[in-house]
């Protein structure tokens, strides 16, 4: 029979999950900062107007990975982000007031307003950023068939700490946000303090992983953003080290940056595209009505989003 006697289906649209446009939202308005803040920071170009950038691009950065938990994982991810927010706060209160277990440090005026007068608040807000950047960093190294809580307890802490390592003389000697009242060999940081961030990323992996494991294993929305935010930053404070004289620290973040982009090659070429649909998808103005699921829900069409699904 002819094809108008039996017309072709028309298949209904994948809904699009509704924190998909926030969220594509807000890294359009992070992408747009970063792009000036990295040459200014570099230079030392930034206004005194400018100095809030920082404390935003941390604001900005843990409210998308804390949108991006709860499209993956609905109020498991919601709960979990609220948990890196507040054992965060508690572990740098802890910190500033008591002196363990980073060692003993006070925060500067140059990030803002202090949650309890003592801890900034885009302090929690970065360690919202870092934990799922670097369990989803992570994933993508180990890749899909290794992928698992061990593996990625493992792995993630570490790269909290390489960016460590290339954030304080950033965050310290360069923009001030911080400053060491006890003093150590590596830049003037005292050794307990990356003993402590590696404790600490341990410690807030393992709580994301126990309530969102399947959603950091086999994330539907957005998998490769986490790689794009650990990312960035990384290269950030690498390049700004780099031009403010701390050659060895920078050259060493680019070099990390540089093997694992030869590691991740496959999906960092896969990135663009990824974006390129979650934001035509963001654009689109109608959508099926009760098609969304709740908790986790459907994250979108997996299969356009991931290309190793095709």
């Amino acid at each position: 029979m002819s094809q108008a006697q039996h017309p072709r289906t028309l298949q209904p649209p994948v809904a699009m999950h509704p924190i998909t446009l926030p969220l594509m939202g807000l890294l359009a308005a992070y992408l747009f900062i970063y792009v000036f803040a990295l040459p200014l920071v570099a230079f030392d170009r930034v206004p005194s107007w400018g100095t809030w950038m920082g404390g935003v691009l941390n604001l900005l950065q843990g409210t998308l990975t804390g949108l991006w938990l709860m499209g993956n994982a609905g109020r498991r991810g919601a709960l979990a982000a609220l948990l890196i927010l507040g054992l965060a706060w508690a572990v740098e209160h802890i910190g500033v007031t008591r002196g363990v277990p980073f060692g003993r440090y006070v925060y500067t005026d140059t990030l803002g307003a202090r949650m309890a007068g003592a801890v900034p608040w885009p302090i929690p807000w970065a360690w919202l950023l870092l934990i799922p950047a670097t369990l989803g960093t992570a994933r993508l190294l180990v890749g899909r068939q290794a992928a698992r809580p061990g593996a990625l307890l493992l792995i993630a802490p570490l790269l909290a700490l390489l960016y460590d390592l290339a954030l304080e003389p950033f965050a310290t000697t360069i923009m001030g946000y911080w400053r060491w009242i006890e003093r150590g060999p590596l830049h003037g940081v005292p050794t307990v303090n990356y003993l402590a961030w590696y404790g600490t990323a341990l410690l807030l992996s393992g709580v994301t992983l126990a309530l969102c494991r399947r959603a950091i294993i086999v994330p539907r929305l957005l998998p490769r953003l986490p790689l794009l935010l650990y990312s960035l930053n990384l290269l950030l404070v690498a390049l700004v080290d780099l031009a403010h004289g701390y050659v060895g620290i920078g050259l060493f973040g680019l070099a990390a940056l540089a093997l694992g982009g030869w590691r991740l090659r496959r999906e960092l070429a896969a990135l663009p595209g990824e974006l390129r649909h979650a934001g035509a998808r963001a654009m689109r103005l109608t959508r099926p009505p009760g098609t969304f699921l709740s908790g986790g829900g459907d994250a979108g069409d997996v299969r356009a989003s991931d290309p190793s699904a095709h």
